[in-house]
């Protein structure tokens, strides 16, 4: 059960926070549909860990803990199967991200955490998720795409903003 406390910055009083989350778009299409759809699915799982509540927190942080031993695993299993070059740091990556989550998960759980914690993990992820998209899962995109495809992958993004060329 998670800590009833109020949750407080370091110096001051209680506080809500609420995380910055990610909002899916066309924009975070890599061209590999299977990672494509996990990754829209993190962004769902991440964005109901930024907006839960004192009562539906642990149930949050369980959705974000199983979705991403399935993405995680998922993603290994086409390293593994294609050779994938830069796995190890990959992986490396997940495991890091993947220790964070149970830890925060395991403290909520017997409530040595607060709903501030849960939302700062909530922040971290949604901090953390671009960068990698762009350049660990883009990789592995094109990688799986030349291996099964021959060639780099296709993306056709719908409603992105045109930009003006000067």
């Amino acid at each position: 059960m998670m800590s009833s406390q109020p949750d407080r910055p370091q110096d001051g009083p209680p506080r809500l926070l609420r995380a910055e989350t990610l909002e899916w778009s066309d924009a975070m299409l890599l061209g590999h549909a299977p990672i494509d759809v996990a990754h829209e699915e993190f962004v769902e799982v991440v964005t109901a860990l930024a907006d839960c509540t004192q009562h539906s927190a642990l149930g949050c942080l369980r959705d974000v803990e199983a979705h991403l031993l399935s993405h995680f695993a998922i993603e290994q299993e086409w390293m593994e199967k294609t050779e994938f070059p830069a796995a190890d740091c990959h992986l490396d990556e997940h495991q890091r991200v993947m220790d964070a989550v149970q830890k925060v998960n395991a403290l909520a759980a017997v409530g040595e955490v607060g709903l501030h914690d849960v939302k700062r993990l909530a922040q971290a992820l949604a901090d953390w998720f671009p960068g990698h998209a762009d350049y660990m899962d883009s990789a592995l995109s094109a990688w799986i795409n030349k291996k099964m495809h021959g060639g780099a992958p296709v993306v056709l993004r719908r409603d992105l903003q045109a930009t003006a060329v000067a």
